[in-house]
């Protein structure tokens, strides 16, 4: 299927492999082609994007149509599109100078905290082990780089970040999703980066993300900048889902109504947006 597949990168980190297993997918021994869950979740998001249905059996089919049937129910619109192509701006601590101090002495007023609503806590128990990191490319230092619904479209190449304060979405993806720019609110927010150079946004707008069967209305700050990144998910989107990122086992995790739910990395991409980055920086140079 050619560019429509994530073919993984070959793992070459020199370690030991079990010889007697071979994954036809990785083309490396190590595990079974059939105990390969980098393979299960590329079928599953193909199968997710309309391909590989006249493979399925009967049963898998009325899976499908099923699943189908349950997105539609809880207002989950079939996605119509694919996208492949930091800082600043807190809701919470506001975008002033005075406002941000405030929100520093509210942190050491006992007082100013009391009455505030506070968010039902999740008992359910969110763990990693090391056991999920095994089909990575290792060793490695790779951002947290996924792919999610937004709207009607799979949206590639989305940072998770919790260096950031603020979920930035760039107006080429938002053209690219065919959304009407009048939906942009056009109030202009400041962004520092981390050597303090500042940008102005174009504005802000809400839009829905689709992620574990859940519907989290998340407002983006619109920036009109070259980005290896299609999408940043910052701290508002992380503490709303209650979701923890892990960059060393490349995965989210967020409690759901049906138990934790995960998001899986695509490191194939994060190493392309970097290579991304520093290409248009050598650029500049």
């Amino acid at each position: 299927m050619g560019e429509k597949v994530k073919w993984p990168l070959k793992n070459t980190d020199g370690r030991e492999k079990d010889t007697t297993k071979w994954c036809g997918f990785h083309q490396v021994h190590g595990h079974k082609t059939t105990e390969c869950k980098a393979l299960l979740y590329e079928v599953n998001d193909l199968v997710n994007r309309g391909h590989l249905h006249d493979l399925l059996t009967e049963r898998g089919k009325a899976l499908l149509v099923k699943r189908k049937e349950k997105a539609a129910e809880d207002g989950i619109p079939e996605p119509t599109e694919t996208i492949a192509v930091i800082i600043g701006g807190s809701e919470i601590s506001g975008i002033s100078h005075s406002a941000a101090k405030r929100s520093a002495r509210a942190a050491i007023n006992l007082d100013a905290r009391k009455g505030r609503p506070t968010k039902t806590p999740s008992d359910q128990v969110i763990m990693f082990t090391d056991s999920e990191a095994t089909d990575l490319l290792d060793p490695h230092h790779d951002a947290l780089v996924i792919s999610i619904q937004v709207a009607n479209c799979i949206i590639k190449r989305v940072l998770i970040d919790n260096g950031s304060s603020a979920n930035v979405l760039m107006l080429s993806t938002l053209k690219k999703m065919n959304i009407d720019e009048n939906h942009v609110v056009r109030r202009s927010t400041i962004l520092i980066g981390f050597g303090g150079e500042q940008k102005f946004t174009e504005g802000e707008i809400a839009l829905p993300v689709y992620v574990g069967g859940v519907n989290c209305q998340t407002k983006f700050l619109v920036l009109d900048c070259h980005s290896p990144f299609n999408i940043i998910l910052g701290r508002p989107w992380i503490h709303e889902m209650k979701a923890v990122p892990s960059t060393y086992h490349q995965v989210v995790k967020f409690p759901t109504a049906a138990g934790i739910k995960e998001i899986y990395d695509e490191q194939l991409a994060s190493r392309e947006c970097y290579q991304n980055g520093l290409k248009k920086k050598k650029e500049q140079l």
